[in-house]
C-alpha cells in the first residue's frame, strides 16, 4: 500500500507525532543540529564499523555544513550522500553536490557517494545508484528539508513520479524526478528508502516553512504535502529542528 494511504510495511505500528527542537535563530539552531548529528553518528559509530549520513542541499543547510566541517568525527568510517540532486555538471552552480563539497572537509568527501555520478544519460545513473544502494549499509542519519510547496527530497506535488516515489513497496532506492514548477529533472531517494534509515531529521527556518509543516501534519495528505508521508509514519523516529515553533495538533 502507498504512503497516500497511511499504512506502513508492518501494518503494526501507528505514527509518533514528530519531536519538535525549536531554536531562536537560525545560528543557535545550525549549532544544536551538528551536535545532535554528530551524537547520532557517533552511536551509529558505536555500533557498526561505519555509519551514513544523508543529507539535503538547498540555502537551509549551509550553516549546518559549516558547523558540522568542524567536527572532529572520524569522516573516513563515514559515507555521505545526499537525498537528491539536480541533473546537472557537479560543477554546476545549481548542484548540490558543488555545494556540499564547498563545506565539508576532504576527509569526509573520500566517501561521498555522487548521485550524479559519472553517467551520461540520467537513467543509466539511476539504474548503478539503485544497484550500488541495493546492498548498502543502513541510513544512519538522514537530514531533510523541505519546501514552501511541502515537497521533500525531490518528491514535488504533481510530479509524474510522484505515486513511484511514495510507493512503500517500490524496492527501488532512486527514481528520476521532472518537476512541474522547478528547473531541472532530479535524481531522489524514494520514500521506500528513505524509512529504511533509523532516523529521519526535518531541518526548516522561516515562518512560511513553518506554517507550511503544520499544514502538512493537518492535512496528512502527501499527494498535496510529500512531507506529510514523513510525518505521518510509524517506521522511523521523526525529528523537526526550526528556528520557529512549530505544534503538531
Amino acid at each position: 500500500m502507498d504512503a497516500a494511504g497511511m499504512s506502513n510495511r508492518s501494518g503494526s505500528q501507528a505514527p509518533a507525532t514528530p519531536r519538535v527542537i525549536h531554536k531562536a535563530t537560525a545560528e543557535d539552531l545550525d549549532r544544536a543540529l551538528s551536535a545532535y548529528v554528530q551524537q547520532q553518528l557517533s552511536a551509529a559509530l558505536g555500533r557498526e564499523h561505519g555509519a551514513t549520513l544523508v543529507v539535503s542541499g538547498g540555502s537551509t543547510p549551509r550553516g549546518f555544513f559549516q558547523q558540522l566541517s568542524a567536527a572532529d568525527l572520524p569522516w573516513p568510517q563515514i559515507r555521505v550522500t545526499l537525498a537528491d540532486e539536480r541533473w546537472v555538471a557537479k560543477d554546476h552552480a545549481y548542484s548540490n553536490e558543488a555545494q556540499l563539497r564547498q563545506w565539508l572537509p576532504a576527509v569526509a568527501q573520500a566517501e561521498l557517494l555522487s548521485l550524479r555520478g559519472e553517467k551520461d544519460e540520467p537513467e543509466a545513473q539511476i539504474e548503478e545508484l539503485n544497484r550500488i544502494l541495493a546492498t548498502a549499509a543502513a541510513l544512519d542519519v538522514v537530514v531533510l528539508g523541505m519546501g514552501a510547496d511541502g515537497h521533500t527530497a525531490s518528491l514535488f506535488p504533481d510530479a509524474p513520479q510522484l505515486d513511484a516515489g511514495l510507493d512503500l513497496a517500490n524496492p527501488a532506492a532512486c527514481l528520476l524526478v521532472d518537476p512541474p514548477a522547478a528547473p531541472h529533472r532530479r535524481i531522489s531517494f524514494t520514500l521506500s528508502k528513505l524509512l529504511q534509515a533509523k532516523e529521519i531529521i526535518v531541518h526548516i527556518t522561516g515562518e512560511e516553512k513553518a506554517s507550511v509543516i503544520e499544514a502538512a501534519w493537518r492535512a496528512a495528505d502527501p499527494k498535496r504535502f510529500p512531507i506529510s508521508a514523513i510525518l505521518h509514519q510509524g517506521l522511523v523516529p521523526v525529528t523537526v529542528f526550526s528556528d520557529r515553533a512549530i505544534t503538531f495538533d
